[in-house]
């Protein structure tokens, strides 16, 4: 009888051979074996139950010596069958077998071999049965089972040769073969799926097995078709792509186009492509510039940007003082040396002088700087450069941004931007495409052409192209594998381009999965040089030595030079750093999947160990990739507090980035349990600041089911400082990103009524106060507004703080629209030297409170304010925020369209974009109350008054239904001063509407009631009621000049002045 592989040690890593215990080399192929540690791994495979029908009554009709001579005899044969498609016989069970295919070897097409194999068991069980029913008169039948999926292999037990499998796939497959009618093959919906194009099945039955409720779905196996059998892995060329080819040389031919995406599924050639569009530019003299994108690196800030601009200038593998000169080179004429924008350039690139000074530009505002910077040196550059960006579905947002920016600038140009991406990426690249080259699997009469160019033309290969095309089913990644495999078993011999055939391979097929061949690939390799393989998976699709040391001591140097020769990592730099990648992202991913978990916690807790002691003073910047490497380790609450701590670090120069390392420390602590100390509290930190920040980045899609989460488990557990924080930023968001006062009104209610409950220190009541006198302000509560400013004023101060500079710029705001001049005068300037201490965000902030109520209401001289708004957009800009951009917009355009001078097409620029941005990145929509009429009154000015008078109608309802009463009278003059132009009855029907409805809603404010009696003054005189216009103009003017509202007082003594020359 064949020996099961529990009295073996191990297969062949080549062949697949039982091995000997104590063997130096395996029998059937000569390969010497290395020693292998059993180790638990996940695999694919297809498990095969076979069993005597009826062995009860078998054993009742035959003596105990012809039982088990027939047993022997079926049982040899049937594992003969099983070995001889490089399965592995796990248990025999008394009258039956439990084989594998794809364990402990991976197999690629372990599917079709488990098939074809349980079709021959049934074959050479009905030899035998022939000979038993001659000989003893009796029936013999056999049934068979097969299932597909996930196992864990290893050793079973202390001793040695306990190799098996377990999980749900083997109990499957004995269900399966309990259904299986005799003498047939009953097959899973798993298995049927990976082999049904290449055998004959039945159709779909519903079987009853034991354990479930239900009847499960399978299908017969009643045939195998011989010329679809695989016995081979995959090895392909990517070659090809003439059509391809041709339409992308002729895209970079065109200066209008100006990017290029190639777009297609892993391993229908995307990269083999490029490479060959890449030798063809050279020899044309063209530059070239390649850069690719890493998994692992996805999350990672400017990452891609970095590798990006080290070969757009040439300065990779050169240590950090000669890539500075030799950059500097480059950028003569371009960027001034030792200037802000080069110190940008070098810390995106990772050459920066660590002695130079800290630069206070946000990440916002350094992406549009560095794609600014790389679009004057590309576009100056003296030939054509094909600037070439592979795997782009795996760059970081930050890169994306910067690099769509700079490839739209090469639009014109001779220069041409080149990127790769599968179907499912979706960025910034992928949105501005000029042309689109989508690749499909490879026509047969090409993917002949590509075999034979890697077979060559020996007469031994002759016919082998043909079956290789057939296997491949045009993808050339897998004509790559089957190749490389026919060379792995000795099949072929010599050299790309130039083989010959040494065994017979009768038939091949196309692996089920990428992952089954690749699986197959990384078990061929050497003990050690899989460990090694399966430790840089862990590290990342890239890897350099140093980390790989730190994770697995000792020298790798024998075991890279294999995983290199074996095409499964490539080495991308050799000095002063060896540095090493996945030749495809596949290998990595199978790789690291076929671990198990605990050995992949074990390996990322190492990781994370050897970062935090490598470099400590980097912890913070490395924070987000230890919190990574923790989280993949299990090791939840360590992994919550650096994600915690990557968090802080980002917040004041990334606080997207930030976010997104709350939503992790948020996501970790709901799964810490019940009873972990301080769990509450760590579910709500991170809670408290995505909710306190959105108003900084706008309302997500899920905005309000997170508050409402936040506010059951802070109110719940009786956190009312956390509570009163994070419903401070709601509040905001409600007033100012989403026109929802009231809703925010009602929050600034109950917050008032629990505040003195709250025991906190001073800075964070300050935030608390400042947000609850803002909605009041916003509700023209003026009184009550100013009465929590005091409060907030009274709490003890350390350092310059926005919630002052915002309280002291409102109080200006208020009293200046009340009459009182002076003080509201000092509070503002107050307000406003506070901000410029500040971030350039919060400068941008106060400033658009000043100017947008004080010039755009008619407060202020225009030209007073367009300097200090100028200085602050342009503070904002190079710090790059966009809250604070907007904001800064919004100040400087209003101030620009009403001062003197020849800036008004500028003005009308800069709100057109503040707008743009305000509607892209729902941020700032408080913002369109006066935006919104300045543009429509630019639009009635150009000629085109009924579309101005459309939009205003929709500012005024949102306004009067959820928006600041403040700024309601922006929308309604300017509606109201069109509608009187255009002179309609209806249009004075509709203008007395809208000024009737301010007088049943006037707060007594009397700055806010400037625009109301203008507008009933023209609308009197309009209606040639020339008394009713003298009076009013007067009112007007009155007003204008008690507030000393300069922006208005000339424009109301001409109304008073033209009154005066009318017939009463």
């Amino acid at each position: 009888m064949v020996s099961p592989v529990s009295e073996t040690t191990e297969r062949c890593g080549s062949c697949g051979n039982d091995l000997r215990a104590k063997a130096r080399f395996c029998d059937v192929c000569g390969t010497p074996v290395s020693a292998r540690h059993s180790v638990g791994e996940h695999k694919q495979v297809t498990v095969l139950f076979a069993d005597v029908v009826g062995s009860m009554k078998l054993a009742a009709a035959l003596d105990d010596e012809r039982l088990q001579e027939l047993m022997n005899e079926l049982f040899n044969r049937a594992a003969s069958v099983v070995q001889r498609y490089q399965g592995t016989v796990d248990k025999f069970t008394g009258d039956g077998l439990m084989a594998l295919f794809g364990a402990p070897v991976a197999l690629e097409d372990h599917a079709l071999r488990a098939c074809i194999s349980a079709l021959e068991i049934q074959t050479v069980a009905g030899e035998l049965a022939a000979d038993v029913h001659r000989r003893d008169g009796i029936e013999l039948h056999v049934r068979v089972g097969l299932n597909s999926g996930a196992v864990i292999a290893g050793e079973i037990g202390s001793g040695p040769g306990r190799y098996t499998v377990v999980g749900h796939a083997v109990g499957m497959a004995q269900r399966m073969e309990a259904a299986a009618p005799a003498g047939g093959v009953l097959c899973s919906l798993s298995t049927a799926r990976l082999v049904e194009d290449s055998v004959l099945l039945d159709s779909v039955e519903d079987v009853r097995i034991k354990g479930a409720e239900a009847p499960v779905p399978a299908r017969r196996l009643l045939a195998v078709e011989s010329q679809r059998m695989v016995l081979g892995r995959n090895e392909g060329l990517m070659l090809g792509r003439d059509i391809e080819l041709g339409r992308l040389r002729a895209a970079i031919d065109t200066p209008v186009t100006g990017i290029v995406g190639i777009v297609g599924a892993p391993g229908l050639g995307k990269s083999r492509l490029i490479a060959e569009f890449t030798t063809i530019a050279s020899g044309q003299d063209a530059d070239i510039v390649v850069a690719r994108c890493e998994a692992h690196t996805s999350m990672l800030a400017f990452g891609v940007l970095s590798r990006f601009l080290r070969a757009m200038f040439a300065a990779a593998g050169l240590s950090g003082a000669e890539a500075r000169r030799h950059t500097s080179a480059q950028l003569a004429g371009f960027v001034a040396p030792r200037s802000a924008d080069e110190q940008i350039l070098f810390e995106a690139m990772g050459i920066a002088d660590a002695d130079a000074p800290q630069l206070m530009v946000s990440v916002d505002g350094r992406r549009r700087r560095l794609a600014q910077i790389m679009t004057r040196v590309a576009r100056a550059r003296p030939g054509k450069t094909v600037f070439i960006l592979e795997d782009a579905h795996w760059i970081d947002e930050p890169s994306d941004d910067v690099l769509a920016d700079f490839a739209a600038g090469l639009r014109g140009t001779a220069s041409t931007f080149l990127t790769t991406y599968r179907p499912d990426f979706h960025g910034a690249l992928q949105q501005d495409l000029d042309e689109t080259i989508r690749l499909s699997p490879l026509a047969d009469t090409t993917a002949v052409s590509v075999v034979n160019q890697l077979l060559g033309d020996d007469l031994s290969v002759t016919g082998l192209a043909e079956k290789i095309t057939t296997a491949a089913a045009g993808n050339p990644f897998f004509i790559e594998e089957i190749i490389r495999d026919l060379v792995g078993r000795d099949e072929l011999s010599g050299s790309r381009g130039n083989y010959c055939l040494i065994g017979d391979v009768d038939t091949i097929a196309v692996p089920a999965t990428v992952q089954a061949v690749l699986s197959a690939r990384i078990d061929r390799l050497p003990g050690a040089a899989k460990s090694t393989l399966n430790a840089a998976a862990v590290i990342g699709a890239h890897f350099d030595i140093d980390t790989l040391h730190a994770l697995v001591p000792g020298s790798h140097a024998v075991e890279l030079t294999q995983l290199v020769a074996a095409e499964l990592v490539d080495q991308t730099e050799f000095r002063p750093q060896q540095r090493y990648y996945f030749r495809h992202p596949l290998v990595r991913t199978v790789a690291y999947e076929s671990q198990l978990t605990a050995t992949r916690a074990q390996a990322h807790r190492r990781l994370a160990a050897a970062m935090q002691a490598h470099d400590p003073s980097g912890a913070d910047e490395n924070a987000a990739l230890i919190a990574a490497h923790l989280a993949a380790a299990g090791e939840l609450a360590p992994a919550y507090t650096w994600h915690m701590r990557a968090a802080e670090y980002l917040r004041s120069r990334d606080l997207s980035a930030a976010r997104a390392q709350w939503e992790s420390a948020q996501r970790i602590a709901d799964r810490l349990p019940e009873d972990h100390d301080g769990v509450i509290a760590a579910r709500i930190a991170p809670r408290t600041m995505l909710v306190s920040t959105t108003f900084f980045t706008g309302d997500v899609v899920d905005t309000e089911e997170s508050y409402r989460q936040f506010r059951d488990l802070t109110l719940n557990s009786g956190d009312l400082t956390s509570f009163a924080v994070g419903t401070a930023g709601r509040i905001w968001s409600l007033s100012v990103n989403d026109n929802r006062l009231p809703e925010a009104v009602a929050l600034a209610l109950e917050m008032e009524g629990i505040v003195t409950e709250i025991d906190c220190d001073a800075a964070t009541m300050r935030i608390i106060l400042i947000s609850l006198a803002y909605s009041r302000f916003a509700s023209c509560d003026f009184a009550g507004a100013l009465r929590i400013i005091g409060s907030v004023v009274a709490l003890p101060q350390t350092e310059p703080a926005v919630e002052l500079s915002v309280a002291a710029t409102l109080r200006g705001v208020m009293e200046l629209s009340t009459g009182e001049n002076e003080q509201g005068h000092q509070h503002l300037h107050v307000g406003i030297d506070l901000a410029r201490v500040l971030t350039p965000v919060s400068y941008a902030a106060s400033l658009a409170y000043w100017v947008t109520m004080l010039a755009a209401i008619g407060m202020y001289r225009a030209d007073d304010l367009v300097g200090e708004m100028r200085t602050a957009l342009r503070r904002a800009e190079s710090f790059g925020d966009m809250f604070g951009i907007v904001a800064a917009q919004w100040a400087y355009g209003s101030a620009l369209l009403r001062a003197s001078g020849e800036s008004h097409d500028e003005a009308v620029a800069v709100l057109e974009h503040a707008r743009a941005s305000i509607l892209k990145h729902r941020v700032w929509r408080l913002a369109l109350t006066t935006i919104g009429p300045d543009l429509a009154m630019e639009l009635a000015r150009k000629g085109h008054p009924d579309q101005a008078i459309s939009e205003l109608r929709d500012l005024v309802e949102v306004q009067v239904r959820g928006g600041s009463r403040v700024f309601e009278g922006c929308a309604s003059e300017a509606l109201s001063e069109l509608l009187i132009a255009r002179g309609t009855s209806d249009d004075f029907a509709e203008a007395h509407a809208v000024v009737d409805r301010w007088q049943a809603r006037r707060p007594g404010i009397p700055a806010l009631d400037l625009w109301w009696l203008k507008s009933r003054a023209m609308l009197a005189r309009a209606e040639g009621d020339a008394s009713g216009y003298a009076e009013l103009a007067n009112q007007y003017l009155a007003a204008c000049e008690k507030l000393a509202a300069h922006g208005r007082i000339a424009e109301a003594r001409k109304m008073v002045e033209s009154s005066r020359g009318q017939p009463r």
